[in-house]
């Protein structure tokens, strides 16, 4: 894994702590804003190390789905949570990742933070399709929702249906592959190393 391309997120939410904490740990709640993924839920199992395995599920379109699963590793409530992520499906370009979640309270809001990294399957062909395309697909699905979170956290409920839309995104995707910035107060993500300063 590279330090310097990390999939590393924030945003500055207006909700207390205990609201993030609540909609980012509890499996129905993260599905609800997060275009990641379609399903996730806890399967009832532990791994050998006697982690409770969580199973993903993201549909990619024409009835086609890719499953992973992962667990949390390391948990302080409210502060932060560590976990770990793999797929044993063969669809799926990411295996063996790891990463964490931040939380801090300022004065009225809460500063959320995600820092994670993976390996790559099939070989060469994996690596260039991460490194031209995928890489960046995955990282602004993950700042796209952020901001749905921010959003839905502020009071507007209504945000959870409509940036559930894939042409939404597309076109998000688009504009920010175009070079045009976040908008001020957004959520915003990059790749690196997850040491660098936060926005103002």
């Amino acid at each position: 894994m590279s330090a310097r391309r990390k999939i590393v997120v924030e945003a500055l939410i207006a909700a207390p702590v205990e609201t993030v904490w609540q909609r980012t740990q509890d499996p129905e709640e993260h599905v609800a804003w997060d275009i990641r993924f379609d399903r996730i839920a806890y399967t009832g199992r532990r791994d050998e190390r006697g982690y409770e395995l969580l199973d993903y599920r993201t549909s990619v379109g024409l009835g086609i789905a890719v499953q992973g699963y992962g667990h949390y590793l390391h948990t302080t409530p409210l502060r932060h949570s560590s976990f770990e992520f793999d797929s044993l499906d063969w669809k799926s370009l990411i295996r063996n990742g790891r990463g964490i979640w931040l939380y801090e309270p300022r004065q009225g809001a809460t500063y959320f933070k995600t820092v994670y990294d993976y390996e790559v399957r099939h070989g060469l062909a994996g690596r260039m399709l991460d490194r031209l395309v995928f890489r960046r697909l995955l990282q602004l699905a993950t700042e796209w929702g952020f901001e749905t979170l921010r959003l839905w956290c502020a009071g507007d409920a209504d945000v959870l249906l409509a940036r559930r839309s894939r042409i939404a995104f597309a076109r998000f995707f688009l504009r920010r592959s175009l070079g045009l910035s976040p908008a001020p107060g957004a959520a915003r993500s990059w790749l690196g190393s997850g040491r660098e300063p936060e926005a103002p």
